[in-house]
């Protein structure tokens, strides 16, 4: 579809189906069926763009999940996903074509409500100003999606970087001839937010709508991440704080938080907002997102892993069968080679005795780019350390070591050259060429983040936000605008208790870093890597904060691309991807393509 098409039209959805479901909200009228009687279909229109034909949320997702540094691909391929997660970029990329389009056509459906109900004026009803405060809910995700997928970081000169073509009228020839700059778009989303905040805010006696539908306290939760994204930190912890104290939510905890992505989003007290997958109409298999992270019930690629980066730090706290302490271990299912080849529970951890254990660490490979996987082979001591049983004199010791870190234990090994390599204890795991024939370079971890809503296969309704993010996000605006670094680990710590790990305090940072002070910053890093892991989060953190993606750990990147992405800055060229070529060379204007 040519994007001058997809500026200007109205974006309808796709005519109903007729079947008879609880949640409607996803299905939409043809534009020669509409009319204001209809109004309502219109705006429900807008949530089924989110995820009609894979949707913005579905393509988009890719992008945003898997270029950061806590997922890793146990492999190669030459589907076009690839190259987001390895950073080589394809101008002619099917997905980004798609993210783009249907991005655009959820704003142009946005527009029309939009106009439509601000033409009522006085006439407009209570139901129709809360569809219009939903709609530039809906323009303001669209556009900040897009905007950061497809243009530089915020972090990176925004007055000057060409943004987006910002499209705010349903008029087919009202075009933008140029793109606006990322602040300008930046700007543009506040506006629209603070809109919906004002038109979703309900009179006395109104009831709110589920997280299903967005809400004044989903468009505060998005502008406190918006608001972070521009260091407006007085702005991103009052509306966070907002969210926080609204008494709304609630932090799941036990095993509804283990099994958050089994929960329906009307059911979980933590989702503020989630783009609504049914187990009546919604695809579950190999099409889903999930789909790469785990196999259920024979379906699934289980190609992509957490990285070793994300591993180290999240098992840093054992119990006292020596698996992961941490709650959020659960999301990750390790493929281990007692259980046999077949596919067991999509639970991480199951309370199984094992006996062959191994301290495993990852390494790069002699004379090429690329990292792997090691397994040494262990065997636990009365003392409680772990005792190396085959090549140990490859090793200065042949006990595993260990150092104090983040209130727990790290574990390393040091080699005869002096080359100190960190690690984890666990039992045997399948490499990825055994398991899933794919590199024996690589170990199978799969993750359940993403998959088995109502125990179904890869349904899953996308989280656009959560309560979890906004105590994150009060704890870092607090930390940037000189507040108590107490009340900054106040809001971790709730947190970190629901783990069940640790709490910071001030005696225990000052030598939380390997016996050295620990920079309050980080602890905030680290956490935001912990708690929001492949929910499309990280990598906008890495390059937000200026910093460096790091991908030298095990994946297929480096088989791809050697070194070349090894480390990706904040302001590199790679870090957005091109405009389509499809929709470029449709544009009626010259439009400035990324480098």
């Amino acid at each position: 579809m040519k994007i001058k098409y997809i500026l200007g039209a109205m974006g309808m959805a796709f005519g109903m189906t007729g079947c008879n479901l609880d949640i409607t909200m996803y299905d939409g009228v043809m534009e020669e069926q509409f009319d204001n009687k209809n109004l309502l279909e219109l705006s429900q229109g807008s949530y089924r763009l989110l995820k009609n034909d894979g949707g913005l949320i579905d393509n988009g997702y890719y992008f945003w999940a898997f270029g950061a540094d806590d997922v890793t691909w146990n492999g190669t391929s030459t589907g076009s996903t690839f190259k987001l997660y390895d950073y080589s970029r394809n101008i002619a990329s099917s997905t980004t074509e798609y993210t783009w389009e249907l991005g655009y056509r959820v704003i142009g459906n946005c527009n029309k409500i939009i106009e439509i109900i601000q033409g009522l004026g006085n006439e407009s009803t209570r139901e129709q100003t809360i569809m219009m405060g939903e709609n530039y809910y809906l323009r303001a995700l669209s556009y900040f999606l897009l905007v950061n997928e497809f243009a530089q970081p915020y972090s990176n000169n925004p007055t000057q970087n060409p943004g987006l073509p910002l499209k705010l009228t349903s008029d087919p020839n009202d075009l933008p001839q140029s793109r606006s700059t990322v602040a300008e778009v930046y700007d543009q989303v506040v506006l629209d937010l603070k809109d919906a905040i004002t038109y979703l805010t309900l009179q006395q006696g109104e009831t709110p709508k589920s997280n299903i539908y967005a809400t004044k306290e989903a468009a505060e939760a998005l502008l406190a991440r918006v608001y972070l994204y521009m260091e407006n930190w007085d702005g991103a912890w009052e509306m966070a704080n907002k969210v926080i104290t609204s008494g709304r939510f609630e932090l799941e905890r036990g095993n509804r938080f283990a099994t958050y992505s089994q929960l329906i989003p009307e059911d979980n007290k933590e989702t503020i907002f989630a783009v609504r997958r049914t187990l009546d109409k919604d695809d579950d298999g190999y099409s889903r997102m999930g789909s790469m992270y785990i196999r259920i019930d024979g379906s699934g690629w289980e190609e992509m892993s957490p990285s070793s980066r994300y591993l180290e730090l999240l098992e840093l706290h054992l119990n006292a069968n020596d698996m992961p302490q941490d709650l959020r271990s659960k999301f990750i299912v390790k493929r281990y080679v007692e259980d046999g080849v077949a596919d067991y529970t999509p639970v991480g951890y199951p309370n199984n005795v094992y006996e062959d254990w191994t301290f495993a660490y990852a390494v790069k490979q002699a004379n090429t780019a690329n990292y792997e996987y090691k397994q040494l082979d262990v065997e636990k001591q009365a003392d409680g350390t772990f005792l190396i049983t085959k090549d140990a004199s490859k090793f200065q010791s042949a006990t595993i070591q260990e150092e104090a870190y983040n209130t727990g234990t790290r574990y390393y090994v040091v080699g005869q050259d002096g080359n100190k390599y960190i690690g984890r204890i666990e039992p045997k795991v399948f490499d990825a060429s055994t398991k899933r024939g794919k590199s024996s370079l690589f170990l199978v971890y799969a993750i359940n983040k993403c998959s088995y809503q109502e125990q179904s296969k890869h349904l899953w309704s996308p989280i656009i936000s959560r309560l979890a993010e906004m105590y994150l996000i009060r704890a870092e605006a607090n930390y940037e605008k000189g507040g108590s670094v107490q009340a900054t680990l106040d809001d971790i710590n709730i947190l970190r208790e629901r783990a069940g790990i640790p709490e910071w305090t001030m005696e225990n940072i000052a030598t939380a870093e390997s016996g050295n002070p620990k920079d309050v910053h980080k602890i905030i890093e680290e956490e935001r890597m912990l708690e929001l892991a492949w929910e499309g989060h990280r990598r906008f953190d890495v390059f937000r904060w200026r910093h460096t993606m790091d991908r030298r750990y095990p994946g297929g990147h480096t088989i791809a691309q050697g070194d070349k992405f090894y480390e990706i800055p904040y302001n590199s060229p790679s870090v957005c991807e091109f405009i389509p070529q499809l929709q470029y060379d449709a544009y009626p204007y010259k439009l400035e393509q990324n480098p």
